[in-house]
């Protein structure tokens, strides 16, 4: 079964520091207090050592592991347990679950800690009510968790600022696989049916357009919508066949290209006007989404 790929290191990674997560590990990259309602980090757990509370920690913890194969025990049920992960492989420990985990060698991890109260309103929402329990899971092997957590790591080490509505979509979508698969409880969770009303549709598309040189949040969409930020992405998507991150950038490329084309402003001041990190962002993107660059397009409209 393919497990995820480590990604690369930023050019100038941020200075190592404890972590939010676990204080006794080394935080080497992280999202610190800008994600809502968790935090997102890649971290080193020296061996032998352990800063776990002796009730477990006070967020719901995921990690994957990520570097050269490690040695963890735990205790589970009042026993011993032991196993060898290798990269890819994950743990899920749940608020307030002291498994006491102990790594025997140095382990490289990256780590998402979710706020249980959110958690639990976001099932609530998604037609599960009642109070929420994940069920432990340790040496588990789900290449998608891995590849949302790697996804989230990966925004907050890259060289542009992380953008907030991209990484709160992605801990959502963590979230609900979480629900989804890690409940001790009831049925997997049905999909919600419905998009937004025209309306608030139009409501949360004049709203981007109004703000495309800025950052925009998941939470603020979903005020604007007036619905729940968890009921919001699914609504949104029901009714535009994009997640907002998507409709996002395709406004942006969009005002883009018409300044492009009908106008002579600089390529850099573009980028700028439309939400991009800079001209190679922009650059990057159009290249990616209509196959030319933005010094192409412009070059084109002369001949």
């Amino acid at each position: 079964m393919a497990t995820p790929t480590t990604p690369a290191r930023p050019a100038v990674p941020a200075p190592a520091g404890p972590s939010a997560i676990k204080p006794h590990l080394v935080r080497l990259s992280g999202s610190g207090a800008e994600l809502d309602a968790g935090v997102v980090e890649r971290g080193l757990e020296r061996a032998g050592g352990t800063g776990e509370a002796a009730d477990g920690p006070t967020r719901h913890v995921v990690a994957v592991h990520t570097g050269s194969s490690a040695d963890l025990s735990w205790r589970a049920d009042g026993r011993p347990r032991r196993e060898r992960f290798h990269r890819g492989q994950a743990l899920v420990n749940p608020a307030g679950w002291a498994a006491r985990p102990r790594w025997e060698q140095d382990a490289e991890l990256m780590l998402v800690a979710l706020d249980p109260a959110w958690l639990e309103q976001l099932a609530t929402e998604a037609d599960r009510p009642g109070r929420l329990e994940l069920a432990p899971r340790f040496h588990l092997t789900d290449p998608f968790l891995g590849m949302l957590v790697e996804r989230l790591v990966a925004e907050y080490e890259g060289p542009q600022p992380a953008d907030p509505l991209y990484a709160q979509s992605m801990l959502q979508a963590l979230a609900a696989h979480l629900i989804r698969t890690a409940a001790t409880r009831g049925p997997a969770l049905p999909e919600r049916e419905g998009g937004l009303t025209p309306k608030r549709l139009n409501r949360v598309v004049d709203h981007m357009n109004g703000c495309l040189d800025g950052r925009l949040s998941l939470n603020e969409l979903a005020a604007v919508a007036g619905v729940s930020p968890s009921h919001f992405t699914r609504a949104f998507r029901a009714s535009t066949g994009q997640s907002p991150h998507q409709y996002l950038v395709r406004l942006r490329l969009e005002r883009a290209r018409r300044a492009l084309l009908t106008t002579d402003t600089p390529i850099a001041a573009i980028a700028q006007l439309c939400g991009f990190a800079d001209q190679s962002h922009l650059t990057r993107t159009m290249r990616l989404h209509i196959g030319l660059t933005p010094a192409g397009l412009r070059a084109g409209r002369d001949h």
